[in-house]
């Protein structure tokens, strides 16, 4: 027998619960093997301690009170899934809530009237020019002071479109589905994202923007004062260190992927996103660009 085999037998070959073929093996073994003759007399020492050890008598309410624990631990558990349950409800019920709001046009007062947002109503204006095409991220300002996100869309053709939120807690979630519908030309859509930045509880959202199937990613801050300067270090995955950026500086990033996603490196003191940025990008397949406050990270 080898070492290994005989290890696993020790317990019931001091028992007696072993064959008597068996028990003759093991007994061989040991005859013949040092290293595992101590593990058995070391074992053997354990036995007769406990042996020795006086019989403790258990109280008599022993049973009722394991019982009262054990009920304990499952109205904790079934509390903490009750809670999970309606958080995931909430976000369920804002992606909804947004997705039944169908689209703002930037040409009336739907966002203000539907926030709060301070401003005389924009004139309807139709013209046949072409607009800036694109995906913006705009910050409103209420009439408290708050920074309130809005994603405005634009197209100078009728194309579908479709917004999905992405959980950066869980990077393995399936997307949930925020809005889905048509771009018209010269028309602009806009969605408001406090209300699910304040049920996801995270300081940037992760949001997967298409249209005609061709998808851009979306790392939107919940509002902070943006930073100047940084000192960063990390090593990640380019989407993850884009997400890591745009929570650090609270300013957003828009990504489009090309081909494999590189893994990045960076470390830098005291320097702007733009320098971050730049650094992070230097060997990679990807050029940086600004359109209004929003980075852009795109394939060459």
């Amino acid at each position: 027998m080898r070492c290994e085999q005989v290890k696993e037998f020790l317990n019931a070959y001091m028992e007696g619960a072993v064959s008597e073929a068996l028990r003759e093996r093991v007994q061989r073994h040991l005859d013949a093997c040092a290293e595992c003759r101590r593990e058995w007399q070391f074992l053997q020492s354990i036995w007769q301690r406990l042996s020795s050890m006086p019989e403790v008598v258990p109280p008599a309410d022993l049973h009722e009170r394991i019982m009262t624990h054990v009920r304990a631990n499952v109205r904790a558990r079934e509390a903490q899934h009750h809670v999970a349950f309606w958080r995931w409800t909430g976000a369920a019920a804002v992606a909804a809530g947004l997705f039944l709001m169908g689209f703002f046009v930037a040409n009336s007062d739907g966002v203000q009237a539907a926030f709060g947002f301070g401003g005389a109503k924009k004139p309807v204006v139709e013209s046949p020019q072409p607009v800036q095409a694109g995906v913006f991220i705009e910050y409103r300002e209420t009439k408290d002071g708050s920074r309130l996100p809005v994603l405005e869309a634009r197209l100078n053709r009728e194309a579908t479109a479709e917004l999905h939120y992405v959980s950066g807690a869980e990077p393995s979630a399936k997307p949930t589905l925020i809005w889905q519908g048509t771009l018209l030309p010269g028309k602009t859509l806009e969605i408001p994202l406090q209300m699910l930045l304040q049920n996801a509880n995270e300081r940037v959202l992760t949001l997967w923007w298409s249209v005609e199937g061709r998808k851009r990613v979306l790392f939107v801050p919940v509002g902070y004062p943006p930073a100047r300067i940084a000192s960063v270090r990390l090593q990640a995955k380019l989407g993850d260190a884009l997400r890591q950026l745009a929570s650090m500086y609270q300013t957003p990033i828009e990504w489009v992927p090309s081909g494999e996603e590189p893994l990045v490196v960076l470390d830098a003191e005291d320097v702007s996103l733009e320098d971050a940025l730049r650094q992070l990008l230097v060997g990679s397949d990807y050029r940086l660009t600004r359109q209004g406050m929003v980075w852009r990270v795109s394939g060459r």
